[in-house]
């Protein structure tokens, strides 16, 4: 039985990511009360259940008070093409901002879902660490609103005063697993891919993607660390998280043969948004592997295997 760790708050839980970190912590032992717009039930993770925006003032309020040990906030609008400013600003960066300051006030643990975004287009195809945002000569820095405000919020924690509050902003890369399909175009890629082949679908890439590379990590292992990294007293910052692994759409269309036992359609199309496409996405995962010593990076192998249990789970009608 696990060991009972105190009460946390996951805002987004209702969402892809959010759920399963709300699940991860359940598991270690946490109290878990969910938050979300959503209207969603608890279920057997969340044993309390709020439906409100992040910033709602009785939320702040009772974090500021010290109900919460921890809060993992993942409630975001997730979308590189939304292009309201000033709502990304306020979603993305001004209540995250709230809930760090109710958290600094009630001495509660503030981890929160940055974006691998940040980074833009890399100049050399090479792992990318942190500083790396801010190197012109690595990389291009955001290339969308999204990206911008997830970078805004970044550098604004990045500021605060060393000491007045335990925190962690980490910077997924292309996160994928079971319950995203809801998110339709905005899923991941490699979840889109899947998806589509186990449903006898012709697969869409753009024409210029065949060799382009994402680091894919399954949503499992995000949550996992997570709920390591609230049991840990690691140095306040912004850390990558994901396999740390460059895999081509070309690798992707040869799984997706294998597990299907044949090759998939494929239709390719001009690639409308080039200029501000990501063509490699690949953390340098060092800084979170040095700090975190029970954090484990994942093989090829294993990354692999994510995504033929996932195809497994498309195939089944319940997960289409």
């Amino acid at each position: 039985m696990a060991q009972t760790r105190g009460d946390v708050l996951v805002t987004g839980a209702a969402g892809f990511i959010g759920s399963h970190i709300a699940a991860a912590c359940n598991r270690s032992g946490w109290t878990v009360t969910g938050l979300d717009i959503r209207p969603v039930p608890p279920g057997p993770h969340c044993q309390h259940w709020v439906c409100g925006a992040a910033d709602d003032p009785v939320v702040l309020r009772e974090i500021r008070g010290g109900r919460y040990q921890a809060v993992v906030h993942q409630a975001a609008i997730t979308s590189t093409l939304e292009t309201d400013e000033a709502l990304l600003k306020d979603v993305n960066v001004a209540q995250p901002l709230a809930i760090a300051d109710a958290c600094a006030a009630g001495q509660a643990a503030f981890v929160y879902a940055s974006s691998h975004s940040v980074y833009g287009n890399v100049h050399q195809r090479v792992p990318l660490a942190e500083e790396a945002v801010s190197d012109e000569a690595m990389c291009t820095g955001p290339l969308n609103l999204y990206a911008q405000s997830k970078l805004d919020l970044d550098n604004a924690m990045a500021v605060r005063p060393a000491g007045s509050l335990r925190w962690a902003g980490l910077r997924y890369t292309n996160v994928f697993g079971p319950g995203e399909q809801h998110k339709g175009k905005m899923a991941s890629i490699i979840s889109q891919l899947l998806r589509q082949t186990a449903r006898g679908e012709q697969v869409t890439l753009f024409d210029d993607t065949l060799e382009a590379c994402r680091d894919y990590v399954p949503v499992g292992s995000v949550a996992a660390t997570i709920a390591v990294v609230l049991d840990r007293q690691i140095p306040a910052g912004v850390y990558n998280l994901g396999s740390g692994i460059p895999v081509s759409f070309a690798t992707i269309l040869e799984w997706c043969a294998s597990l299907a036992g044949a090759d998939p359609a494929v239709r390719f199309r001009p690639n409308p948004v080039a200029t501000k496409y990501q063509y490699w996405t690949c953390a340098d995962m060092t800084k979170l592997e040095t700090c975190l010593a029970d954090f484990r990076r994942l093989t090829l192998a294993e990354v692999r295997s994510a995504a033929g249990r996932l195809y497994r789970c498309f195939l089944d009608s319940k997960c289409r």
